[in-house]
């Protein structure tokens, strides 16, 4: 007879171990099934399409590359926008080897203009049946007709390069240039210059065939969300006419640490927002003009604090313009931005209470030293014609009027300023 005692541990332990082989099977199985479903990166476009736009998309294609996503869905809804950040994200959705899905997802809502060749990048395109698209024809701002047909050539040209590279229409494409053509989603797709119409994200995973899929949405942080508010075509505008009269202003007055600065600042950043000058090469700029206004805050002109604060702020906006760490949720990265900003506005709090500090100093007398006469009364002992001599504290000193007139022996005077060892002198009313 089978001993149960004597057994007992082994039998425990052969539990734990079948049991362990049974988790670590479904773990195993858990994985596969995970490897196996498709990875897909979800992004929004809302609005005007802009340098900030850009930026956003940018950072979400790297991580899709970073993740190895097999999918990245960019949902589409835009009036148009700069043609710079266009071109700079037709280009990235172009570039990168990750499958694209641009998709205009909303009942009634649009792509037109810049949208519209956004749209037509993607390796889907794909189109709510009640959106609508085109309307591309560009808008040319004090240009002659001849710059006008020229430009209005070369985006026709672009569209249909950019229909033919995916086997869609490309006599519709052109018309979108060409005549302003605007057509819904469902026409769009019966014309065949889009690959299909869905309502939802649901029903464009199962006409793509895409099962089961695991989803990552990247939403905007709220730096991102500050910068594309910098590059409003409007804001544009006004950012660079206050850095040209900045600039102005600056080299009329010359006095250029308040005006000249920020003149610099607000043209660099409408040149970013126009597309001229990179992100990262704004970040640098922007660093090198803080630390040299920290230098003459704290080196070269010491005083209010004004220089020292614009010099931590523009530090600030400078490490900002560059890319953050692809991995880096947003909410994490808000938190670690409002870290930098609390360090700033101490430094900013820091530059105030010492911008103070100095202008006290500035305006009390010295203590020690010949300049502690200024403002003292004195008896003059021997006429001042215009030179003589004066007593303040028990000390006789060789004085001149200030005037040039004479002053008689015993009057009272007031010390105005200290010249080598002369004291200058008035007569005190």
């Amino acid at each position: 007879m089978l001993n149960f005692k004597k057994y007992k541990l082994l039998f425990f332990l052969f539990l734990i171990v079948f049991g362990l082989v049974l988790l670590v099977q479904q773990y195993e199985t858990k994985a596969q099934d995970n490897l196996q479903s498709p990875l897909v990166i979800v992004s929004e476009i809302d609005g005007e399409i802009k340098a900030g736009t850009h930026q956003y998309l940018e950072r979400v294609i790297n991580i899709a590359e970073e993740y190895h996503a097999d999918y990245l869905v960019i949902k589409l809804e835009t009036p148009g926008g700069l043609l710079k950040p266009t071109q700079n994200i037709v280009r990235l959705i172009l570039d990168t080897p990750i499958t694209t899905i641009v998709f205009v997802h909303k009942r009634g809502g649009w792509a037109y203009s810049a949208g519209t060749f956004i749209l037509l990048a993607g390796d889907y395109a794909i189109v709510h049946p009640e959106a609508s698209i085109g309307a591309a024809q560009p808008v040319v701002v004090g240009a002659d007709d001849v710059a006008v047909e020229k430009m209005i050539e070369g985006m026709a040209s672009w569209i249909r390069t950019l229909a033919e590279t995916h086997q869609r229409n490309p006599d519709i494409a052109e018309k979108f240039v060409r005549e302003n053509l605007t057509r819904s989603g469902q026409e769009a797709k019966e014309l065949g210059v889009i690959d299909k119409t869905v309502e939802n994200l649901d029903e464009l995973f199962l006409k793509l065939n895409i099962i089961e899929p695991q989803i990552k949405i990247i939403e905007l942080t709220l730096l991102e969300r500050f910068f594309n508010f910098l590059s409003h075509p409007f804001l544009i505008s006004l950012l660079l006419t206050i850095g040209g009269l900045g600039i102005f202003m600056a080299i009329r007055t010359g006095e250029f640490e308040v005006t000249g600065i920020i003149g610099i600042i607000a043209l660099l950043i409408g040149l970013w927002g126009m597309g001229v000058i990179e992100w990262s090469f704004l970040g640098i700029i922007l660093i090198l003009i803080g630390v040299f206004l920290l230098v003459m805050e704290v080196f070269v002109e010491p005083g209010f604090g004004i220089l020292g604060i614009g010099g931590v702020a523009t530090i600030i906006l400078g490490t900002f313009m560059f890319e953050a760490e692809p991995f880096l949720s947003p909410e994490l990265f808000d938190k670690a931005t409002m870290v930098i900003l609390g360090a700033g506005l101490a430094l900013c709090l820091f530059f105030v209470i010492m911008g103070k500090a100095v202008a006290k100093s500035l305006k009390s007398k010295p203590n020690t030293g010949s300049e502690a006469l200024i403002g003292l009364e004195a008896k003059v002992t021997k006429d001042l014609k215009p030179i003589g001599q004066v007593e303040v504290n028990q000390e006789y000193w060789s004085a001149k009027s200030l005037d040039g007139k004479m002053i008689p022996k015993k009057s009272k005077v007031e010390i105005i300023k200290v010249k080598g060892n002369t004291l200058i002198v008035k007569t005190k009313k």
